[in-house]
């Protein structure tokens, strides 16, 4: 991560509050767009992750960028376990429990009233109290690692908008 030092000495205090702000203004501006980018690239690998054509998207929509103490992140921890309450199984493969396998449920899958096959093919299973199937996956999910491919890539980001974000 690049790092930036200025000293500035000898020339009155209005001028080294003036660089102060304008430092500041900067940074600010780099750290918010740093966090778009982030935010941008997540959502990629979440999208390059789906295997069911069938996604809703909701997901990779949960991931935003927030506005936190000293400036920008990105994913809520408290908004994506309300919106996406998946996030973390996908993303490590097991539960905060550590429960690895979804858990037993009713439902049908979205092409209809046929029975559930291995695998369900490319259709969305839609749980519902009232379904007339009952699933039991075995298998466990397969960790996505979408946070962790994203930050595998964050210096190429933070190089990406220093040199493109200035003043």
């Amino acid at each position: 991560m690049p790092k930036v030092r200025v000293s500035i000495t000898g020339l009155g205090k209005d001028f080294a509050r003036t660089q102060h702000q304008i430092i500041q203004k900067l940074s600010d501006r780099q750290v918010f767009e740093i966090a778009k980018e982030t935010e941008r690239v997540i959502k990629a690998k979440i999208k390059e992750s789906i295997e069911r054509d069938s996604s809703t998207g909701n997901l990779e929509n949960a991931f935003t960028t927030v506005k936190i103490t000293d400036g920008w992140g990105v994913g809520d921890i408290a908004f994506l376990d309300q919106q996406a309450p998946q996030w973390s199984f996908m993303n490590y493969g097991v539960t905060k429990s550590g429960r690895k396998t979804p858990p037993r449920s009713r439902g049908a899958f979205a092409t209809g009233n046929a029975a559930p096959q291995a695998g369900g093919g490319s259709s969305r299973w839609n749980q519902s109290a009232g379904g007339q199937f009952l699933i039991n996956p075995t298998k466990s999910i397969t960790p996505k690692n979408y946070i962790q491919k994203t930050i595998s890539e964050i210096n190429q980001i933070i190089s990406s908008v220093v040199r493109r974000v200035k003043l």
